[in-house]
C-alpha cells in the first residue's frame, strides 16, 4: 500500500515526519520542475506501507535538514547537493563523488541555476602524531572492481578511523529511463544494472509498468518469477560465502562453494537459456512454462546443493580457523544499526527484522511464508550465518513453489499486446540477496518522464566506518564481503 502525500511547505514536512523514527526512513531526493521550481520526495515505510511526502518549493531557497532526524539523510542531502547544487542552511559537504565532473558541474540541474555554484574537494581526516599511521588503499582494487578510496588511520594494529569515498561514476542510468520510450529496451537495460541481478532487478522495473498498465498475470507465472528470484538469491549468497573463505584462505571450503554456484548456473542455462536468467522476466508476455521435467531437474539439482551446503556448514561451524577469524570480527551494534536506517543482512545479524518479502503481495497470495533468519552476536560470524540459514530457506520456498506448479492445470497465458501505461506516480519494492531495490517513476502522457532508484549499498557504506573500529586492517576484507555492498552501485 502506497500513500502520496503533498505538503504545501517544509514546515508541514518537519511536523509529518516527527511520527516515523529512524528505521522507518527510506529515501530522499529531488526533482527539477521548472526554471524556478524543485519537488522535494521524502519516503518512509512502516511494515507493508509506504508513504511519500513531497514538497514544491522555489529552488533558490535551502531544503530542510533531515539529517537532524535520520542520520542518514546526510547522505542523500549530499546526493541532491552533487545532482541540483541545492543544500540545506548548515550543509556539510563532507561526502562527495562526482570527481570525474567540473566543480561547478551539476548533471540533473537543466533548467534553473544551482544554489552553489563550486564544489569543493572530500576532505580525509588527517593526523598529526607520529605515532599513529595513515594507509590509504586506491583506487584499483586486486579483483578490478569499480574505483573507491579508503583511508585507515592506525595505531599499531588496531584501527582507528577509517574514511570511505564511493560512488563516484555517474553511469547516466536515471537519466536514460527518463528519455527512452521503448519499453523493451528499458527492460533490457534494467537486466544490466547489476550483472549478479538480472531477476531482482527486471522485477523490480516490470512490476512498476505492470502496475501503470494493469497488466495481469496468471498464478503460475507468478509463482514462476519467485522461483527464479530465491534461486537468484541462492546462487549469490554462494558466492559471498565462498569469498568469504577467499579471504581466510581455505581453500577446500572456496572450491567446493564455487563449484556449487556453477551448477547452479548451468542449470540456469539448461532450463531458462541463460546462466544470469536474462529475459526470464518480461511484461509483454508470461514467463517461460516450466515443464514437469524441468521442474525435476531443479528440484534434483537443489536437494543436491542442500545436502553439499549442509555439510559444508557443519564443517564452518566447528572449525576453529573460521571460528577464530570471523568471530568478534567487525562488530555493528543495535544502537548504530537503527540509528543509520540500516536493513538487509547486517540487521538480521543484529536480531532486527529485515525482510520485505514478508509484505510482498505475490508470496502472500500464494501463501509462501517467509521467517526472516535472525541471529544476535552483531558480527562476520553472524552474517556468515544469517546467508547460510537463507540458502535452506530459499530452498524450502522454491520446493513448495514446484509442488504447487505441478498440482496446477495447465492456465492459459496473459498477453498484452499493447501496453498503455496511466498517468501517476508509482513505486516498487523487491527483496533480493543484498537487501531490497525500491524505485519509483512519474509517468505523463503514457510515458515516463521521471526515474529514481535506491540501492541497498547506499547509505550503508558509513556502517564500515564504525565496523572498523579496534579491528586490524588485514582483516578489512571479510567485513567488506560480510557486508557484500556494491562499491558504485549504478547511478553514481
Amino acid at each position: 500500500m502506497i500513500t502520496i502525500k503533498k505538503l504545501d511547505n517544509f514546515t508541514s514536512l518537519l511536523d509529518a515526519i516527527k511520527i516515523f523514527d529512524t528505521t522507518e526512513f527510506v529515501w530522499e531526493f529531488l526533482k527539477e520542475i521548472n526554471e524556478k521550481k524543485d519537488e522535494l520526495f521524502v519516503v518512509f515505510k512502516k511494515e507493508w506501507k509506504t508513504t511519500i511526502f513531497s514538497v514544491i518549493s522555489d529552488n533558490n531557497i535551502p531544503l530542510p535538514d533531515l539529517s537532524q532526524i535520520f542520520y542518514s539523510a546526510n547522505l542523500y542531502q549530499n546526493e541532491i547537493y552533487d545532482y541540483y547544487g541545492r543544500t540545506t542552511k548548515d550543509f556539510d559537504n563532507h561526502i562527495l563523488r562526482l570527481h570525474t565532473h567540473l566543480k561547478d558541474f551539476f548533471p540533473l540541474r537543466k533548467l534553473g541555476k544551482p544554489m552553489i555554484k563550486s564544489k569543493k574537494e572530500f576532505i580525509f581526516t588527517t593526523v598529526n602524531w607520529e605515532w599513529l599511521v595513515e594507509v590509504p588503499v586506491w583506487p584499483i582494487h586486486a579483483w578490478i572492481i569499480p574505483p573507491g578510496h579508503f583511508r585507515f588511520t592506525v595505531d599499531g594494529e588496531d584501527t582507528l578511523n577509517l574514511d570511505t569515498q564511493m560512488w563516484w561514476k555517474h553511469k547516466w542510468v536515471e537519466q536514460y529511463f527518463s528519455k527512452e520510450k521503448d519499453l523493451d529496451k528499458l527492460l533490457e537495460a534494467s537486466q544490466d544494472i547489476a550483472w549478479d541481478s538480472a531477476i531482482a532487478y527486471a522485477l523490480w522495473f516490470t512490476r512498476l509498468i505492470e502496475e501503470a498498465s494493469n497488466t495481469k498475470l496468471n498464478k503460475s507465472s507468478t509463482l514462476t518469477r519467485i522461483l527464479v528470484l530465491e534461486l537468484e538469491r541462492i546462487y549469490n549468497h554462494i558466492w559471498t560465502i565462498w569469498a568469504l573463505w577467499n579471504d581466510v584462505w581455505q581453500s577446500f571450503l572456496l572450491n567446493w562453494y564455487l563449484s556449487i554456484r556453477e551448477e547452479l548456473l548451468e542449470l540456469n542455462k539448461e532450463i531458462f537459456w541463460s546462466r544470469t536468467l536474462k529475459w526470464v522476466i518480461t511484461y509483454k508476455w508470461t514467463n517461460k512454462k516450466l515443464k514437469k521435467e524441468d521442474l525435476e531437474k531443479i528440484l534434483k539439482i537443489l536437494k543436491q546443493v542442500e545436502k553439499r551446503v549442509d555439510t559444508l556448514s557443519y564443517i564452518e561451524e566447528y572449525s576453529s580457523w573460521v571460528y577464530d577469524r570471523f568471530k568478534d570480527t567487525w562488530i555493528v551494534n543495535y544502537d548504530t544499526i537503527t540509528t543509520h536506517s540500516w536493513l538487509w543482512v547486517i540487521a538480521k545479524a543484529s536480531k532486527l527484522i529485515s525482510d520485505y518479502r514478508i509484505y510482498d503481495k505475490d508470496y502472500i497470495e500464494n501463501n509462501i511464508i517467509v521467517e526472516p533468519i535472525l541471529w544476535i552476536q552483531w558480527d562476520s560470524f553472524d552474517r556468515f550465518q544469517v546467508r547460510a540459514k537463507e540458502i535452506f530457506q530459499s530452498i524450502e520456498i522454491i520446493k513448495k513453489i514446484i509442488k504447487s506448479l505441478n498440482e496446477m492445470w495447465q492456465e492459459k497465458e496473459i498477453k498484452t499486446e499493447d501496453i498503455k501505461l496511466k498517468d501517476w506516480i508509482y513505486t516498487s519494492f523487491v527483496e533480493w540477496h543484498r537487501w531490497e531495490i525500491f524505485q519509483m517513476i512519474t509517468i505523463e502522457n503514457w510515458n515516463i518522464t521521471y526515474y529514481k532508484a535506491k540501492d541497498p549499498s547506499f547509505v550503508n557504506w558509513t556502517l564500515l566506518e564504525y565496523a572498523v573500529l579496534k579491528n586490524i586492517i588485514a582483516d578489512f576484507p571479510i567485513c567488506n564481503k560480510s557486508f557484500d555492498l556494491s562499491y558504485s552501485w549504478f547511478d553514481m
